[in-house]
């Protein structure tokens, strides 16, 4: 009798763990789906609203995308992406299952500009390996994406960008940090205007260049004095 009063228990709950776990694998499937699609769902209404200039009020499209609720920066790179697409007049069904994170790589790229071949001299229209990642890229992981695109902005060898990880305090941040990085993004002045005519600032990797070659040549200066 026992062992009647203990398996029938064990089937009821054998069935409702399966089926639970079935509800949350459909649901998490659902929910995955939908953040993929809205994600190029919102690229396509922002590259209509800049495309149209839907954002009257706003001095730019820049301040406008500020008001969304989404970070300024995603909204610029998913823009970006049906931009360049259209550009090359790839569709969204051939572009989209590389993701997002890929195609943002990709379209970092300037396809108006061409590439040189390091050793033959030879000029390759950057728009001719953008067409080529939509066609192979899904093949691709993003690392070797990203290898290809930094080689093709020249972003190699001794150019090759790098990372600094270091803390400070806060108030040195405030106070002292961002201010004299402010200040020499000032000393550069524009580097160039954005598709919306803008200017835009340096950046604060160049700043930081711009004032640790200022402290070297005053130590050189002081040395030589």
């Amino acid at each position: 009798m026992s062992e009647v009063v203990l398996s029938e228990p064990t089937v009821i709950v054998g069935e409702k763990v399966a089926g639970e776990a079935a509800k949350a694998r459909k649901a998490l499937e659902q929910l995955i789906n939908k953040v993929n699609t809205s994600a190029f769902d919102i690229a396509d209404l922002l590259y209509v609203v800049k495309l149209n200039g839907y954002y009257e009020g706003f001095p730019t499209f820049q301040e406008y995308i500020k008001t969304l609720e989404i970070k300024p920066r995603k909204a610029q790179y998913l823009c970006r992406i049906v931009e360049v697409m259209n550009a090359i007049k790839a569709p969204r069904d051939k572009y989209e299952p590389l993701g997002v994170a890929k195609l943002r790589e990709i379209t970092s790229l300037n396809i108006d500009e061409d590439w040189t071949n390091p050793e033959t001299e030879d000029k390759v229209p950057i728009k001719s390996f953008v067409e080529g990642f939509i066609e192979k890229g899904k093949g691709m992981t993003l690392e070797e994406i990203k290898q290809h695109v930094r080689t093709l902005k020249g972003l190699v060898g001794s150019n090759n960008l790098v990372f600094l990880h270091f803390s400070v305090k806060q108030s040195v941040l405030e106070n002292i940090v961002r201010p004299a990085l402010e200040l020499a993004k000032m000393n550069i002045g524009s580097i160039g205007k954005d598709d919306e005519g803008i200017s835009i600032d340096a950046s604060d990797g160049a700043a930081l260049e711009v004032i640790a070659v200022e402290y070297l040549n005053s130590s050189t200066q002081e040395n030589n004095a």
